[in-house]
């Protein structure tokens, strides 16, 4: 798998932890494609319902999921609604944080699709 072709993912790290073994692979990219978009909808809903401290939660749990998608950017973003909402300070930045996420991940899925049907 040639883990750097790729504008939106990183599969670095995704390749260390499935240790090479496609079937691996194939079955974290199926969690990927299945959980992020659900991840992000719920991340945006608290958001909007200002409810910080479930936000804080919902951005903890998507952090481990955005390790495997590899992208700095969402990485970032995530890191800093989680840090925001956790510590109730600059609350104005996270619907722009959100919507960075937002932004970015229909790319990141199409890159995981491409990389499933190589599988």
């Amino acid at each position: 798998m040639d883990v750097n072709c790729y504008k939106y993912i990183n599969l670095e790290y995704m390749e260390m932890m499935s240790d090479g073994d496609d079937s691996m692979k194939k079955i974290m990219i199926e969690m990927l494609l299945d959980e992020l978009p659900q991840e992000i909808q719920k991340l945006e809903s608290v958001c909007q319902a200002a409810n910080w401290t479930e936000t804080s939660a919902v951005s903890h749990k998507l952090k481990s999921t955005l390790a495997f998608v590899g992208n700095d950017e969402m990485s970032d973003a995530n890191k800093d609604i989680e840090l925001f909402a956790k510590n109730n300070e600059q609350l104005n930045e996270i619907p722009n944080l959100v919507s960075t996420l937002k932004t970015i991940y229909p790319n990141t899925i199409t890159e995981l699709r491409q990389e499933l049907e190589k599988l």
